[in-house]
């Protein structure tokens, strides 16, 4: 208890000393209390899942950190070297590896391997948690919400001074689908903190080209590649036109067009070179989680998404892959009842998009690029997971940090031209 309170001293300061961490005009109670849930619901979906499943991410990630600790004990080198990826002779540590449980499941190679980096995220804090499962929930969820805070400071941008707005920017964090998969001890918390400081440090490279600030993009660069570098693709096609139009003014047109000319030269790419070939691959992804599905006996498997490993298939399917992603769980497909949220939660970023379509003026040359990038690669990773997730529990893990991002977008430009029509009366 001592240790944790020690933890708890340290975030404190952290968050009260760090100009970045503060959102202007917010409470400064609001993040520790947001802090708090998120710990406590981690800790009781872990409960879950290991009474539910007979494990979880969770459990394998803490077992893994804690046999990475005995191997520090025993040869503080051999540890480093694993931390970093470097090389270990498989003999000198054979027990170690055999007592591993999430190490090996990604099926990566030993260079990257999404899986690995959370565990090696949890083996350095467990050099000074004594194994205490809440430190290492705490810390989980302290990089979750600095993510978070980076990605409203990157949508934004200073452009909303207001309060209420941060709260309920902040509140993002409980929608369901985003509560349960970044509260507990998973990729999700460090995948919301790659994301966010990512966007946000290439948006003040962007501002003021200096040495320093790309240095800092690159780090989290890294950070994000070593989490999820499949959904750092789906930023870049926004990143690039923005580095080379950093005063841009049809942000709408032109961001919407360089994600468009990418995606094409990937399709044409992909049929000169078979192994970059999107729709195959996507294909290839689907199946693959289908045939594992049934082999677990998944209680959430449904049809997968009908398409043809061909770019005429690929494109034709879109508009089917967004709903099929956006819109599921069903009520009706639900297993239990406490899974009705989960439902409701498909319905918050239509109805804003149909709220956005009906009270204001289409003028998409004054959208701010944040909001354009964060939308359309929101929309980006909705589409790729239903092309690959046949397993409704996986498909919502999957599309969560795409829903974020979209219902964030949506809720800055819903907020921001709330206040330009309240002070602009010829609106």
């Amino acid at each position: 208890m001592f240790l944790l309170i020690l933890h708890i001293i340290l975030v404190y300061f952290i968050f009260s000393r760090t100009p970045w961490l503060r959102l202007d005009g917010i409470s400064k109670g609001l993040v520790p209390v947001i802090l708090l849930l998120k710990v406590i619901g981690g800790y009781f979906i872990a409960r879950y899942y290991l009474a539910t499943y007979q494990g979880g991410d969770m459990q394998g990630y803490l077992s893994d950190a804690n046999q990475f600790y005995i191997l520090f004990e025993q040869n503080p080198l051999y540890f480093l070297r694993m931390i970093v990826g470097l090389d270990v002779p498989t003999e000198s540590i054979r027990e170690f590896y055999s007592h591993l449980t999430s190490w090996f499941t990604s099926g990566y190679s030993n260079q990257y391997n999404d899986a690995r980096s959370v565990v090696r995220f949890h083996a350095l804090i467990r050099l000074f948690s004594n194994g205490n499962a809440w430190i290492h929930l705490l810390w989980s969820n302290v990089f979750c919400v600095m993510g978070m805070i980076a990605l409203i400071k990157f949508i934004t941008h200073q452009r909303i001074q207001s309060s209420t707005f941060y709260q309920f920017a902040m509140l993002l964090l409980f929608l369901p689908n985003v509560f349960i998969w970044s509260s507990a001890i998973m990729k999700e918390p460090l995948l919301i903190f790659a994301m966010g400081m990512t966007l946000r440090c290439f948006q003040l490279w962007n501002d003021e080209r200096s040495f320093i600030n790309f240095f800092k993009f690159l780090i989290f660069v890294f950070c994000f590649l070593l989490v999820k570098s499949f959904w750092l693709l789906a930023f870049l096609p926004g990143m690039l036109i923005w580095a080379f139009l950093p005063k841009m003014k049809k942000s709408v047109a032109l961001i919407t067009l360089s994600y468009a000319v990418s995606l094409m030269i990937v399709l044409i790419v992909g049929e000169i070179v078979l192994s970059f070939n999107l729709p195959d691959l996507l294909f290839g992804q689907q199946r693959n989680m289908w045939r594992f599905a049934v082999f677990m006996n998944s209680g959430s498997l449904i049809h997968p998404l009908s398409f043809a490993p061909n770019p005429l298939s690929f494109l034709m399917h879109i508009p089917e892959a967004f709903c099929y992603g956006m819109f599921q769980p069903w009520p009706w497909q639900l297993a239990k009842w406490f899974y009705f949220p989960l439902s409701l939660e498909n319905f918050i970023f239509p109805v804003m998009a149909v709220t956005i379509l009906y009270k204001f003026k289409r003028n998409g040359n004054s959208i701010p690029p944040e909001m354009v990038i964060a939308l359309i690669a929101g929309l980006v990773i909705v589409i790729i997971s239903s092309f690959t997730t046949p397993v409704i529990g996986s498909l919502i893990r999957y599309r969560m940090p795409g829903l974020l991002l979209m219902v964030l977008s949506a809720l800055t430009f819903l907020y921001s031209r709330n206040v330009n029509s309240a002070s602009d009366p010829s609106i």
